[in-house]
């Protein structure tokens, strides 16, 4: 019944469509004859467009009906129309993913290094070098310290370290040991000053209690007074080497660049050509 009623409206429509937008034919007015009684006198002022609109003003009213029974059969299509379509997303919702789409973050790209920063990670460290300067006396450790500051070395590159060293020397010592008690020592202290032999006993060292003879800067010499001694019947008299405590430094050189180790060597060469750097 719906549908028997649809399509009456909408054959109703197309009837009063047809007749409204047909055109009339032609009319020749000087073909047709004119009544006198037809003429009407215009009013004053009368224009084409008012009359025009007087004119109209049916065919207006005529084709609202039309229009009226198009806008009830609307709805009736648009119905029949919806059971077979699926409804399309919505304005706001499109613009909802496309501004989504557009604020996604784009994947990170890990930024290349530039080429020179790749090179030098590639390069290996250059090698720092490590010298030690050893057996410096004190007048060549002065000698020395007024050349360092030309290297300019950084905190921590320099380490002194220094030590007591016994140092030979030319000096012999004559010395008599001594006997088994203190006394018998000072007796025969006396007794050796009396025959001629200088002596004096010693009380401040590891040689303590021993009667000291002489000092000498030639080992013979140091003999002959041995022998003399032997000769007198004092036969344990004993030649010893004295050696002397001496203080040595040692400078060590850490983390040289190649500028400051050749520089450094030519300080050595310069300054001690007798004692040569040795690696740490």
């Amino acid at each position: 019944m719906k549908w028997l009623v649809a399509l009456v409206v909408v054959l109703n429509l197309v009837v009063a469509m047809y007749g409204s937008f047909k055109q009339r034919p032609p009319m020749d007015v000087h073909a047709q004859e004119v009544s006198p009684g037809q003429v009407k006198l215009l009013p004053t002022g009368w224009t084409p467009d008012a009359s025009a609109g007087q004119a109209s003003a049916p065919h207006a009213a005529a084709s609202a009906p039309a229009s009226t029974a198009k806008a009830a059969s609307a709805p009736l299509a648009a119905a029949k129309t919806d059971k077979h379509a699926k409804p399309a997303a919505s304005a706001p919702q499109e613009q909802a993913k496309s501004a989504k789409a557009q604020a996604k973050p784009a994947p990170k790209q890990e930024a290349s290094k530039p080429a020179a920063a790749k090179s030098a990670e590639a390069a290996p460290p250059a090698a720092k070098a490590c010298y030690r300067w050893a057996g410096l006396s004190d007048s060549l450790l002065a000698r020395v310290k007024g050349g360092v500051p030309s290297l300019k070395l950084k905190a921590g590159q320099l380490q002194e370290d220094s030590k007591e060293e016994s140092k030979g020397s030319s000096r012999f010592w004559v010395y008599y040991p001594p006997l088994a008690t203190q006394a018998e020592t000072k007796t025969l202290s006396a007794e050796l000053k009396d025959k001629g032999f200088d002596n004096y006993l010693v009380s401040g060292d590891e040689f303590k209690g021993n009667l000291s003879l002489g000092l000498f800067g030639r080992e013979d010499a140091a003999k002959t007074l041995a022998a003399r001694l032997k000769a007198a019947g004092y036969d344990k008299a004993v030649v010893k080497s004295k050696n002397e405590a001496a203080k040595v430094t040692t400078l060590s050189f850490k983390d040289l660049d190649a500028a400051q180790a050749e520089h450094l060597k030519a300080l050595q060469k310069r300054l001690t050509p007798g004692i040569a750097l040795k690696g740490c």
